[in-house]
């Protein structure tokens, strides 16, 4: 009997480095990765057991009978267990239960591998698979085929599993088990039917697993390239597998508190160094740990069940962060707080989690550096309402349900409302109105701003088209830009092309901006030049509250300076004077001012002797609907 082992072997060379990689790149403790783990193993197995008890076979008479049974039987063994285990990986792949034995519907599933392996232990007796008579001549039995009919089955169940979840498995997930199945089908077809002294299995099995490897199983893909951690996508498969299992692990976040500072001062390259050294440290400081890198210079581990407290894990932290870090000959220092939760908070599923976890985050940093903050229920209610706005501006920007209101603006020498101030809101049936400070930095957050943008300025184009703005006696309508709308460089076409398409004249459209806008000024500069062009205007919103070079603001083409209300409420209430000398400048450089938060009559007329042109507030109207805008101006016109 001649046996062709090249297969084999090339298959032993192949997976036994994948193996070897995949250990040592210590991949998230998840239960696929888990089972890809055991389905190497197994197949490397297979591909060595058969190699040996092919050999074995072959000079029989060197070796006794049972010691050719037993090796040919531990073949055997390996081979049933590659296609139940893969089963077992597609279910938990799509986040099925695989590991909960007392399941009858596992127990169901397990009855075609119980009865395989019960077939050979009683090999030896009844000959089921194979026999090896008193001459060592080796004989395939009469059920090996039986061993085809389980395989076939459980890859088409595993692929059923897969098939099932695909919503929610990714394209290149799904296909590599597919691509997977597929192989091993071929070579069990091979090997089982067309020649059965090719070892086609093992090769076939190797590829199959090779691809799956490739394409989504490599543990670096879960790993941020800046800290060497885990990505914040692997505290999702965790915290998903958690409540499939019914786990509540403890979650703890260490954030680096002068983050933002860092990588303003002194660029990305710096940051991310930085951020890779501390990431580090606390692998090398707690190695039992998951860390992962969030984002924003956050880490998060999961500590308790390594036997460490979050007093003890925070003391390491901060004394770390006492000593400097070295980065090409210079120094940086670093200060960091820390955030923690021991389980007595349920989180419903990872949305809450994050968004928990980022609250008592938020109230850490307003708390300072060296902060260790237990994560309180309170926190955890906040992060459920957080979640559900979440889910509310998604069905909102999906449907275009936006809801748009108007604050008017009075124009002081008209003595009349002369435009208003476009302001988005949600609604919901159980949080009813959801204003924009509860939405609009998820929106940026996520990147959705730029569809929240573009919904926004659209209905304001809607709107402009099918009012009379002039019988109306209304000027302008503005409307906010965010930071990430105004580094997007084709703004300027984008903008043209909506007023375009509503038939809407640019110098009804005045554009917002904020003093954070202009860090990155040339892309700002750039679209703003463009639009001006045509005839639109552009306001600096709520100026007062940033920090940049005043000189790069009044370089940019604007023609409206909009004054924050804590600088007009600082001069009636405390006498500052700042507010007649932001007016004083800004009329020497030509520009209109709208003062906001205009509460009074008192108020009112006294910023009208102070020279300005514009104002907003409460004592004229809060933010109302369309139909009560039009009203508003209708009545008051008449």
């Amino acid at each position: 009997m001649i046996w062709n082992f090249d297969f084999d072997i090339s298959a032993i060379v192949i997976i036994t480095t994948l193996i070897l990689y995949y250990v040592y790149r210590k991949p998230l403790p998840l239960i696929h990765n888990l089972l890809f783990l055991a389905l190497m193993v197994l197949s490397d197995l297979v591909a060595i057991t058969d190699v040996v008890a092919s050999i074995m076979t072959s000079y029989g008479g060197r070796f006794t009978i049972p010691t050719l049974y037993g090796i040919n039987m531990l073949y055997y063994l390996c081979l049933i267990s590659v296609p139940a285990v893969f089963c077992n990986y597609a279910a938990a792949l799509s986040y099925k239960q695989v590991i909960k034995t007392r399941s009858l519907k596992y127990i169901f599933c397990s009855i075609p591998f119980l009865i395989l392996v019960f077939m050979d232990m009683i090999t030896p007796f009844y000959h089921t698979f194979f026999s090896i008579n008193s001459n060592h001549i080796f004989s395939y039995g009469g059920f090996r085929p039986v061993i085809f009919y389980e395989t076939v089955l459980y890859l088409l169940v595993g692929g059923a599993f897969v098939l099932a979840e695909q919503t929610n498995l990714r394209v290149s997930e799904r296909y590599s088990v597919y691509i997977y199945l597929g192989l091993s089908l071929l070579g069990h077809i091979y090997q089982c039917y067309i020649n059965p002294y090719i070892q086609t299995v093992s090769l076939a099995n190797t590829v199959g697993i090779l691809i799956v490897f490739l394409i989504h199983q490599n543990p670096d893909y879960d790993r941020d390239r800046r800290s060497g951690m885990y990505r914040e996508m692997g505290v999702a498969k965790m915290k998903t597998e958690d409540l499939l299992y019914g786990l509540n692990r403890s979650y703890l976040t260490v954030a680096v508190e002068n983050y933002k500072e860092l990588r303003s001062s002194y660029g990305e390259v710096v940051s991310d160094h930085v951020l890779f050294e501390l990431g580090k440290f606390l692998r090398i400081s707690f190695p039992r740990m998951n860390h992962f890198y969030v984002h924003n210079g956050k880490f998060v581990c999961d500590y308790a069940r390594y036997g460490v407290k979050a007093e003890d894990y925070a003391k390491v932290v901060f004394d770390r962060c006492k000593e400097p870090f070295y980065i090409d000959g210079l120094t940086y220092y670093i200060s960091s707080y820390i955030v923690y939760t021991d389980g007595d908070v349920v989180m419903e599923n990872h949305a809450v989690m994050r968004d928990t976890m980022r609250i008592a985050a938020d109230e850490a940093a307003s708390m300072g550096a060296g902060t260790i903050l237990h994560v309180t229920e309170a926190m955890h209610q906040k992060a459920i309402r957080s979640v559900k706005i979440d889910s509310a501006l998604n069905q909102a920007l999906q449907g275009d349900n936006l809801l748009i209101y108007y604050q008017p603006i009075y124009g002081i020498k008209e003595r009349r409302i002369v435009g208003a101030e476009a302001l988005v809101r949600l609604y919901d049936k159980e949080m009813g109105l959801i204003m924009p400070d509860e939405f609009i930095w998820r929106a940026e957050e996520t990147g959705r701003v730029l569809k929240l943008g573009e919904q926004v300025f659209r209905k304001v184009c809607q709107f402009v088209k099918k009012s009379n703005m002039d019988s109306l006696g209304l000027q302008i309508i503005e409307v906010n830009l965010s930071p990430l709308q105004c580094m997007r460089e084709q703004l300027a076409e984008e903008f043209q092309e909506i007023m375009k398409e509503y038939g809407v004249d640019p110098k009804y459209i005045c554009l917002e901006i904020t003093e954070s806008h202009t860090v990155n000024i040339d892309v700002v500069r750039k679209n703003m030049v463009n639009l001006s062009n045509i005839g639109v205007r552009f306001a600096l919103d709520d100026y007062g509250t940033g920090y940049s070079n005043l000189v790069n603001v009044l370089s940019l083409p604007l023609n409206i300076v909009k004054i924050d209300k804590s600088i007009v409420w600082a001069y009636f209430n405390e006498g500052h004077k700042l507010l007649t000398k932001v007016i004083s400048m800004f009329e020497n450089e030509n520009l209109r001012l709208v003062v906001e938060g205009v509460e009074t009559e008192e108020m009112a007329c006294k910023l009208e002797e102070l020279g300005c042109h514009y104002e907003q507030g409460y004592f004229y109207s809060k933010p109302i609907p369309e139909y009560a805008f039009l009203k508003y101006v209708t009545d008051q016109r008449y």
